[in-house]
C-alpha cells in the first residue's frame, strides 16, 4: 500500500504485482473451469441425444457426441494447465523457509 503522499518501496511494488498476478491466474482458472464444466454438460446432453436417437439420426448424433468429447478433452487440458500455472506461481512466491501458517 502506498503511504499518503509517498511512493511504494520496491518490495511493496513486487507484492502488489504478485497479488495482481495471482488474481489474474485465479480469474483465468475460474474461466477455464466454467468452460470445462459447460463442456461436460454438452457431453452429457449429446450422449443422451445419441442414446435416444432414431435409426436415421444415430450417425449424426454419434458424431456430435464425439465432437463434444473432443471439446471436453480440450477444455480439461486447458483447466489442467491453468492449475499447473497457479501451482507453479505459488511455489515461486512462497517462502520455502515458512509453513503455510507463516511459522518456520
Amino acid at each position: 500500500m502506498t503511504p499518503p503522499g509517498g511512493t511504494q518501496s520496491k518490495r511493496e511494488q513486487a507484492v502488489d504485482l504478485t497479488e495482481a498476478t495471482h488474481r489474474q491466474y485465479l480469474d483465468h482458472l475460474v474461466d477455464v473451469y466454467v468452460s470445462w464444466r459447460e463442456a461436460c454438460g454438452e457431453v452429457s446432453e449429446t450422449y443422451a441425444n445419441w442414446q435416444y436417437a432414431g435409426r436415421q439420426e444415430q450417425q449424426l448424433a454419434f458424431g456430435k457426441y464425439i465432437a463434444a468429447l473432443n471439446c471436453e478433452e480440450e477444455a480439461a487440458t486447458l483447466y489442467q494447465h491453468a492449475m499447473e500455472r497457479l501451482a507453479a506461481a505459488h511455489r515461486i512466491t512462497d517462502d520455502p523457509g515458512e509453513g503455510r501458517d507463516g511459522r518456520p
